[in-house]
């Protein structure tokens, strides 16, 4: 661990994004485990709870919650938006205000990935590089076990299936909901970045890929979260859509 420490402090750093929309009450669940995992990691993580835009009063429950983290883990703040621009709108935006760190990463804020994995994917950061980056790939295995509903694993394989087909991109699991990405990287494809809603994760991986950012895939368990917001058969017009865009703008050479 002290190795890790000297190499990454203080000329590296990481941020590290939780986007939130009317999630407070998921939130007050994994909040306290991030902030315990992310003290005892002792390594330089600048955490963002970025609300995209909820009501008065889950704001006024956020700023609460974000008080309690702070007594245990000191580097936590959170960004207020006025407007809802989606979860990739609300993790660009905070990203955006970062224009010096090694890294940018997310967590979701359901908890589906734990705390203790997400600590482990930053400690890999140190290994691979200021111009590489490392994602969440859930993928069932005795150490890495998932856990969801057939039909939710069905739709995972149906879209996983149509992103390689239509957009051609090697990861094998593009939605994960943790991913860190070269600062550098993201700041030299982010005009190119038009996606704000649930596959923004593709348009990312795939315009980083061909700017010929190194991105490793990590196994972690999983488990599926109640409250989801993401509804396969309703949002799936909305996201085989946005599909097609990224796939005419990546003919287009928009990601050259």
């Amino acid at each position: 661990m002290t190795w890790l420490i000297q190499v990454l402090a203080p000329e590296r750093s990481i941020v590290l994004v939780t986007p939130v929309w009317n999630d407070s009450e998921r939130l007050g669940r994994f909040g306290p485990q991030l902030a315990e995992a992310l003290a005892k990691s002792d390594l330089p993580v600048r955490w963002i709870v970025a609300d995209d835009g909820s009501s008065p009063v889950e704001k006024t429950k956020l700023g609460a919650l974000i008080g309690e983290f702070a007594q245990v883990y000191p580097r936590v703040e959170a960004l207020f938006f006025s407007e809802r621009t989606r979860k990739g709108g609300a993790i660009y935006q905070a990203w955006d205000t970062c224009e010096d760190a090694t890294w940018l990463g997310f967590v979701d804020a359901d908890g589906a990935v734990d705390a203790d994995s997400t600590v482990r994917m930053i400690q890999r950061l140190s290994a691979l590089g200021p111009d590489a980056g490392i994602v969440g790939v859930r993928h069932d295995a005795a150490d890495t076990p998932v856990k969801r509903p057939f039909l939710r694993a069905c739709s995972f394989r149906t879209f996983s299936f149509l992103v390689h087909r239509l957009v051609g991109i090697r990861f094998e699991d593009t939605q994960c909901g943790v991913k860190f990405v070269p600062g550098r990287g993201y700041h030299a494809v982010s005009r190119q970045l038009q996606e704000r809603g649930y596959i923004f994760d593709v348009e990312l991986l795939l315009a980083l890929d061909r700017h010929g950012c190194r991105i490793e895939e990590m196994r972690i368990p999983w488990r599926e979260m109640p409250g989801g917001k993401v509804h396969p058969l309703r949002d799936a017009w909305a996201m085989l859509a946005a599909l097609w865009r990224i796939r005419r703008r990546l003919r287009a050479g928009r990601y050259d």
